[in-house]
């Protein structure tokens, strides 16, 4: 897994590439952690992520709520069908703000 970080004043955006699961989820989830206490808004985007295991999905809950902490929100962007599929099994899609818009 590879990814950027791109930051904007309070916002963030990171890139994500390749697959997240149990080897990677650690790694994600300090890099996420790390980001500045006054980004507020972190946009995770998920064009280029061909899978996610539940580790990934516990990394997104994780951090999802220390942006809740912070008065802030996480989005998903840009998932791709298979990632979705796995989005809408485990009911991802009914706690996340998910935006597929190209």
């Amino acid at each position: 897994m590879e990814l950027k970080k791109i930051i904007n004043g309070n916002k963030a955006t990171v890139e994500l590439e390749g697959r997240i699961d149990a080897k990677i989820a650690p790694e994600l989830e300090k890099e996420l952690l790390a980001l500045p206490a006054e980004i507020k808004a972190l946009d995770l985007d998920f064009k280029n992520v061909s899978y996610i295991s539940s580790a990934g999905l516990r990394v997104l809950v994780s951090v999802d709520h220390v942006f809740e902490n912070r008065n802030g929100s996480l989005k998903i962007v840009g998932a791709t069908d298979e990632v979705m599929e796995i989005f809408e099994i485990t009911g991802f899609t009914e706690f996340f703000t998910i935006d597929n818009r190209d």
